[in-house]
């Protein structure tokens, strides 16, 4: 590669604008030529804040203090606007890897692959034939927002990429990644990325908790402003309130351990070869005293805080001095510099994230851009030979033409209305007049062409913006109807207000001593799906053989409009079929078909159900499990106690509340659909006597 390639990472954030600018250097390393950190003045997240103002001023300062016209600039995209997914492939010809890639984007994004911007990894290790793929997708809307500024200031990007791969690629080039895995956390301001990776995979998360959840406490605690509490955060070390400030956080602290032991617990549960050897703690959210101590202590890992680029030399740099000791903030914007530089292949042999989450249309753009000298010099040679072997040809032309008479000149709406009323003045040769009538014409065409654009552009405007309105306001009184139908137990495990308040409940034993006897559900996901004829989608219950319930038909042949929910549920209620079937999907369907709601639930089934300790990776109905015996109560755990230590080590199957064994729970799936109607009324039949004379 050329040395005077140059490309920037920019890295947009809630706090400020980070940027690397890196070339190609020595022995398989980069240099940094290039370094940017503008705060914002508000934080983009803090409340009355004009975010559009300042994402504008700081990319203003950035091109003040830079000249990027001849540099490349790739653009990272925050991990929680990004949707990804990871399976394993069949063993196929490498050639049927993108149809096999297509198929499982359709199955697993769920929108419309028409409404998103998607590319693909494949993962593969060295002598392996299993292949993994990662898809990585983000509306299409979302992103032309975020672009929209860099847009305005004249920044054309040659990539986008979504923050947690463009860290993936900035620890892997610095060799930090080993065939061991290791945890990437980047503690932003509103969330967490989460990834799991290796030197040839990942896998990636996003916990939506972050660094702003901490001053939130501060400002209720304390009585403070945002701003004012966003700076006690930053000195709580060496405030002489420092006791009360990490009392106020302690909640915080075991929330965020919580929500992250969750998403590690998950991915053993998936990957039971795979053993976490370390933590890597990134982002300026870990600068908080004793994060970084709490969470090793906690999650049983070591966490390091990786602060300097081995494989980069800074040759350019302001304050190059302090940079060199921390460059932590910046690990963002070198992944992205780093894909770039295109460095597919690195020195420690393991492949780059290249996937590419740019429109096609931006692309496009921009390539026509960067051609258009070319083609403006080919066009001038042309057009210099074309006017001499054509210079007498013109000349003869010209001279016909003016015995002909002039063209027409372009006439505007009101000049051609007047000719069309009124007719041609004065007493015009036929050709002359033959031209005015015909400029008439093309005058309305052009102005009917340009009404017509104008109205389709507008209907589908206003046809796009009545749906999103009608499916925000009816989505939280789906999500209410849901959340009203769970069961509640009685007695003090119902009425617990907090995490303490129910594990005092359960250890006291009043009411859920017992884990089997507990009337509860949890919802561990909930995905949907719209369709404008929600009543064509099959829903077949695959785990009762009793009918289901009464369904309301659809009436004539107009198609209903909704969504298909799925819902992943878990209940270590003992008579696991029975009571989801008898209570949860009973209590959906009362508290989904009320009148006024402005949609209704129409069909709840069970689309799979399994034994938690039931690892064989296929959700089935307890009925074939041995231990089981049918649907009637099993023998739930007895008189184990709530407080039970969880081992050391191995999978998680513990109960991430209150620490008990899962394996008596069950684990289901409900698929239902919401009609995005009200609910028919059914009209009562009239009397049929009738008064006599």
């Amino acid at each position: 590669m050329a040395g005077s390639v140059a490309v920037w990472g920019i890295d947009l954030g809630r706090c400020s604008l980070k940027a690397l600018k890196l070339r190609p250097g020595a022995e398989g390393k980069v240099d940094i030529v290039g370094q940017e950190l503008i705060d914002h003045a508000k934080m983009l997240s803090q409340p009355d804040t004009d975010q559009h103002e300042l994402v504008a001023s700081a990319i203003e300062k950035f091109l003040a203090r830079n000249d990027i016209s001849k540099d490349r600039v790739v653009i990272g995209v925050p991990g929680q606007h990004t949707l990804a997914r990871f399976s394993k492939l069949p063993p196929v010809e490498p050639k049927k890897i993108p149809d096999i890639v297509r198929y499982e984007a359709d199955q697993q994004i769920p929108f419309d692959l028409d409404e998103v911007i998607w590319d693909y990894q494949t993962f593969q290790e060295e002598d392996s034939p299993d292949v993994e793929v990662g898809i990585f997708a983000m509306k299409r809307e979302l992103i032309r927002d975020y672009l929209l500024p860099f847009e305005r200031a004249g920044i054309e990007p040659i990539v986008v990429q979504s923050s947690p791969l463009a860290l993936y690629n900035a620890l892997n080039f610095e060799g930090r990644l080993t065939e061991e895995a290791s945890v990437l956390l980047d503690l932003g301001a509103e969330n967490t990325d989460l990834i799991v990776a290796t030197s040839h995979n990942l896998w990636t998360r996003t916990v939506p908790l972050g660094g702003n959840r901490f001053t939130e406490v501060l400002v209720k605690s304390f009585k403070l402003t945002f701003s004012k509490a966003e700076n006690l955060k930053r000195t709580a070390a060496t405030s002489k309130y420092a006791r009360q400030i990490f009392q106020a956080m302690r909640p915080v602290f075991a929330e965020l351990v919580q929500e992250l032991s969750r998403s590690l617990g998950f991915y053993r549960s998936t990957h039971r070869d795979t053993d976490l050897v370390r933590i890597f703690g990134l982002g300026n959210a870990f600068d908080l005293p004793g994060l970084q101590k709490y969470l090793q202590q906690n999650l049983q890992l070591p966490v390091e805080r990786p602060m300097v680029f081995k494989n980069a030399n800074v040759v350019e740099v302001r304050d190059g001095e302090s940079f060199r000791e921390n460059m932590s903030p910046y690990m963002v914007a070198y992944g992205l510099a780093l894909q770039g530089l295109e460095e597919s292949k690195l020195q420690t042999g393991t492949a780059a994230i290249m996937s590419n989450l740019l429109p096609t249309e931006i692309v496009k753009q921009v390539v026509w851009r960067r051609k258009r000298p070319y083609f403006a010099a080919s066009a001038a040679c042309l057009l210099l030979a074309a006017g001499i072997v054509w210079f007498r040809q013109s000349t003869d032309m010209g001279t016909l033409e003016a015995n002909k008479g002039n063209a027409a000149p372009t006439l505007n709406l009101e000049r051609a209305t007047e000719i069309l009323k009124n007719g041609v003045r004065g007493n015009p040769r036929p050709q002359e007049e033959a031209k005015t009538i015909l400029q008439v014409s093309k005058t309305f065409a052009g102005d009917l062409s340009k009404y017509k654009t104008q109205g389709l552009h507008e209907k589908k405007k206003s046809e796009l913006l009545i749906r999103l309105q009608q499916n925000k306001a009816v989505w939280p009184k789906i999500l209410a109807a849901i959340h009203n139908a769970l069961p509640v137990p009685a007695g003090t495990l119902g009425n617990a207000g907090d995490v303490r308040d129910y594990i005092n409940a359960v250890e006291s034993g009043s009411g859920g001593a017992v884990r089997t006897n507990r009337e509860e559900v949890f919802i561990e996901r909930i995905e949907s799906t719209y369709h404008e004829a929600v009543d064509e989608v099959e829903l077949k219950d695959k785990v009762l053989k009793t009918p289901p319930p009464k369904v309301i038909e659809q009436k004539g042949k107009k198609k209903r409009p909704g969504f298909v929910l799925t819902l992943l549920c878990r209940t270590p209620h003992g008579d696991t079929i029975r009571f989801a079937a008898d209570r949860f999907r009973a209590s959906l369907l009362e508290k989904g078909r009320q009148p006024g709601q402005g949609f209704f639930i129409n069909r709840v089934v069970f689309a799979s159900g399994r034994k938690f300790s039931d690892k064989s990776g296929k959700l089935k109905s307890p009925a074939s499990s041995p231990s089981r015996g049918g649907w009637g109560r099993g023998s739930g755990r007895g008189g184990t106690s709530p407080t039970a230590k969880r081992p050391s080590s191995g999978p998680s199957n513990f109960d991430p509340v209150t620490n008990e064994p899962m394996e008596s729970d069950w684990v289901f799936e409900l698929e239902m659909d919401v009609v995005l109607q009200d609910l028919p009324v059914e009209k009562k039949k009239k009397d049929a006597k009738t008064d006599g004379p």
